[in-house]
């Protein structure tokens, strides 16, 4: 699923297809701008981290405040979609 789409954002964000038989609620992938993968375990345990690397890989220029809370936002969409498919319980 995409969460966000060059044209309107300066991410292109989605969830990364994997193999069902390695993917779970700690491996599932996000990926930003197709350059950077990061795992949900990784972007719960440090989200600001995964941000800051996201943004400083980025080829489009300064990235503002705005724009890494834009990102945050499509993470909290992910990591929101990778807890309904895998609940904690389960």
């Amino acid at each position: 699923m995409a969460y966000s789409r060059w044209g309107a954002s300066r991410w292109y964000t989605y969830w990364a297809c994997q193999d069902k038989a390695t993917e779970n609620r700690d491996t599932a992938l996000f990926e930003v701008n197709c350059l950077h993968y990061f795992s949900a375990a990784e972007l719960r345990r440090d989200i600001d981290g995964c941000i800051d690397k996201a943004a400083a890989g980025d080829e489009g220029g300064d990235v503002t405040d705005g724009d890494r809370e834009e990102l945050r936002q499509y993470v909290r969409m992910f990591l929101e979609e990778v807890d309904k498919a895998y609940p904690a319980n389960r």
